[in-house]
């Protein structure tokens, strides 16, 4: 039984992740990160869509967000699903329409649409 709350304890930090910040202390976040690396002032954009197929995926608490780069040196994001242990879901387990077990890929998203940003 212990075990059981301790896993839904870590279950709902996961799902607690995340806090609204503001306005204020967002711009002056983000100016920051633009000063030191002006050729990267812009933001990715996800669309709905993939965050809630990505949320949607059995076992899924919060979505991982990892910084990247494709071959030609353009910054992407990579968001994944993760679980109550933060562990990526790379794959889950289905019953396919025939009744059997079978074994799906996890979404890993990333974007190819930058924003510049306004006012930041």
């Amino acid at each position: 039984m212990q075990n059981v709350v301790l896993e839904q304890e870590k279950l709902a930090k996961v799902n607690e992740i995340g806090k609204h910040i503001g306005l204020e202390k967002a711009e002056e976040m983000v100016k920051r990160f633009f000063d030191a690396h002006p050729e990267q002032a812009y933001s990715n954009v996800m669309g709905r869509e993939i965050i809630e197929k990505i949320l949607s995926q059995p076992d899924c608490q919060g979505i991982s967000i990892l910084p990247g780069y494709d071959s030609e040196g353009k910054r992407h994001v990579i968001l994944t699903g993760v679980d109550a242990n933060l562990k990526p879901i790379l794959n889950y387990n289905v019953i396919n329409i025939s009744g059997r077990l079978g074994s799906e890929d996890g979404l890993v998203a990333n974007q190819d649409f930058k924003t510049t940003i306004g006012s930041w």
